[in-house]
């Protein structure tokens, strides 16, 4: 943890891990349909908020508000969007370690081919819920268990990205890092 902490101490890694956070989390939230494009007028709709807990799915919770304004309609789970957060922020900090292995070798242990194959974890996550979206969107017949086996994938994608994050922060060294933002510095 204390080297994740050095890491996201530089302003650009942390640039780097909210960049790829944020975008991942709205493609997260519109493979899931809480986002979508469409609306029409200004309109506020909401439910009482305890069937936030009904759950929807396996890991997917009910709604408990939507928002539409022209063009866009938000549909708000909360418990959709904690899960969402959780696995953005793991994909984001899985991808700027790798972004790390990529551009400066020295500080990951690393070499930049492994680097870049430890970040598919990562990429693969989105297929924890995005791919019965695009089932659904392709139209193919698709049996319940195989849904099933989908909804399953999400906690298996959390525990994937906890465990490719340790690997990686377990051969990188911050202090590499310190020393070629010094060199940087001194070189422009």
């Amino acid at each position: 943890m204390r080297k994740l902490a050095t890491i996201l101490s530089y302003p650009r890694f942390r640039w780097i891990t909210a960049g790829v956070t944020g975008l991942y989390l709205i493609l997260f939230l519109i493979a899931l349909q809480e986002i979508s494009l469409g609306g029409q007028g200004f309109s506020f709709v909401s439910v009482d908020w305890t069937q936030m807990f009904d759950r929807t799915g396996t890991v997917t919770f009910e709604a408990i508000a939507m928002v539409t304004v022209p063009g866009l309609t938000i549909i708000i789970s909360p418990l959709n969007i904690l899960i969402g957060l959780v696995i953005s922020v793991l994909v984001g900090l899985n991808l700027m370690i790798t972004y790390i292995a990529y551009y400066q070798p020295r500080a990951c242990s690393f070499n930049r081919s492994t680097g870049v194959l430890a970040s598919f974890p990562a990429l693969l996550a989105g297929g924890a819920c995005c791919a019965p979206a695009i089932i659904l969107i392709l139209g193919i017949q698709v049996s319940s268990l195989m849904m099933t086996v989908f909804q399953v994938l999400i906690p298996v994608a959390i525990a994937l990205l906890l465990l490719t994050l340790k690997l990686i922060l377990d051969r990188t060294d911050p202090a590499l890092l310190q020393l070629n933002q010094k060199q940087e510095k001194a070189t422009t």
